[in-house]
């Protein structure tokens, strides 16, 4: 392979983490002066500093969009926008733009649930029956069922249509499917049990989902950015597009998705500052009393109430991500230290969960060097012997998942079996970079040279098989 580009590098202390895969560039430029008007501390100012450095090689090659908010108790330590909210119309990222906070919203809904539960109004003991008479199996399944993913009810599919879905839409369309296990014997994460959710409290309280927590929990804490999109036609001020990557380095929008199908669990939209305001008031007794905040520290479950432990360097955290169509988000808060991190971007790509616990360990103080990789211009048909069927462990996050691989030229596409692609491009020998889930990829080879599959990083490592030519 020949070099078609060099990309210098940069020393930057960050912690050598989850980060799996990077360009480095020169860097240039520096904060502003508005984004350093919070920053009251040399350390504060240094450890911006280093965000700052550690995060525009990944927005200068096209693979972070989106914001970055830090904050410490009442003080904002960085805040700062990367990439496009929309690249047709070359509208920049703010820390005021909103995003779909997919998963992140099942915390919202656990929250409302705790607060109908301090008010006397249900108890997360009760069996689901008791709001819903004729639900299949309701006698079994609780509400800390559903609120720890423990119900055994199977996950609901996205609806992908313009019109807007209620809470009832939605759960009649698994309601009558059958228990994928007995309630409270195992847990299976599902956006249904959120859903179901979203049902109850409007049952209970008398006013539809959005508007419950707007009036008990947006209006209270004074989220001002933060909204339920019970209908995709609504215009909501400065929401950003989600895209996804494109070939090497472009973007392109993403399918559509009616998001008030994904009420209770994902229908939510918000900022970097809203977040860090709702963590701060669930965890210190702003929002919810102290027993409510037990459960949600409690272990067990899959997420439970919506949020999953997150400790760094010993520093107790906990921490919540979202990831659906366009959009992933992280939401990271370490109590202890009232520290907030909030990373929201309008790119499908894993690169905010891969850089989430590595700007948290810079927040944190720590410090090491993250690895460097060039992007290599393959010479021509050098791609082929990478080509082929290839198909995922059980354990991967699609169990058992196929890709078909086929060569573009400069890198490798794959086609995934659930309809995803993913740009896969050189950097090596026989390693790789699939850009589209920021995963590191490393070709094996048996004793004659053939490609027999490959490691795949994303996160932790799973072991692709490839297959037999038909």
């Amino acid at each position: 392979m020949s070099k078609v580009l060099q990309l210098g590098s940069a020393r930057i202390a960050v912690r050598r983490g989850t980060l799996v895969a990077i360009f480095f560039i020169a860097l240039s430029g520096s904060l502003t002066a508005q984004e350093k008007k919070s920053i009251s501390s040399p350390l504060v100012a240094d450890r911006a500093a280093a965000i700052d450095a550690y995060l525009r090689p990944f927005a200068e090659t096209n693979n972070f969009s989106g914001v970055v908010f830090l904050s410490q108790r009442d003080r904002v330590i960085y805040q700062k926008g990367y990439g496009k909210a929309d690249p047709a119309f070359d509208v920049a990222n703010t820390p005021q733009t909103r995003f779909h906070i997919a998963s992140i919203s099942k915390a919202f809904t656990a929250a409302a649930i705790l607060l109908l539960e301090e008010r006397g109004r249900l108890n997360t003991a009760d069996p689901v029956s008791r709001f819903l008479s004729d639900y299949p199996n309701g006698t079994k399944i609780s509400l800390e069922d559903l609120l720890r993913h423990t119900s055994g009810i199977p996950n609901v599919e996205n609806q992908e249509d313009s019109r807007p879905y209620s809470a009832a839409d939605i759960v009649a369309l698994f309601k009558d499917k059958p228990l994928d296990f007995e309630p409270g014997s195992q847990a299976r994460y599902t956006n249904s049990d959120y859903a179901l959710l979203a049902l109850i409290i409007e049952n209970v309280a008398g006013q539809s989902y959005g508007d419950f927590l707007k009036a008990n929990i947006f209006d209270v804490l004074r989220l001002d950015s933060t909204t339920h999109q019970g209908d995709v036609r609504r215009v909501i001020p400065y929401l950003a597009v989600g895209t996804e990557p494109d070939g090497l380095l472009g973007v392109r929008y993403t399918p559509f998705l009616g998001w008030s199908s994904t009420i209770g669990a994902g229908s939510l939209v918000s900022t970097g500052p809203d977040l860090c305001k709702f963590s701060h008031a669930v965890f210190s007794g702003g929002l919810l009393r102290p027993a409510s905040v037990a459960k949600i520290m409690q272990p067990g479950g899959v997420f439970p109430y919506g949020w999953t432990d997150r400790d760094s360097f010993g520093h107790k955290g906990i921490g919540v991500g979202g990831r659906l169509r366009g959009f992933i988000s992280d939401l990271e808060y370490f109590p202890d230290d009232d520290l907030c991190l909030a990373i929201l971007t309008n790119s499908y790509s894993s690169v905010a969960q891969v850089v989430s616990a590595d700007i948290s360990a810079i927040a944190l103080g720590q410090a090491a060097t993250p690895p460097k990789i060039n992007y290599l211009r393959p010479q021509p048909q050098e791609l082929a012997a990478f080509t082929g069927q290839f198909q995922m462990p059980k354990n991967y996050y699609a169990p058992s998942a196929s890709l078909t691989i086929q060569d573009r030229g400069d890198y490798l596409e794959a086609t995934w079996s659930f309809g995803d692609t993913s740009v896969i491009y050189p950097t090596g020998g026989d390693d790789f970079v699939d850009r589209s889930n920021w995963a590191m990829v490393h070709f094996t080879r048996d004793a004659q040279r053939h490609v027999t599959g490959f490691n795949y990083n994303l996160l932790r490592v799973f072991v692709a098989q490839k297959l037999p030519a038909k």
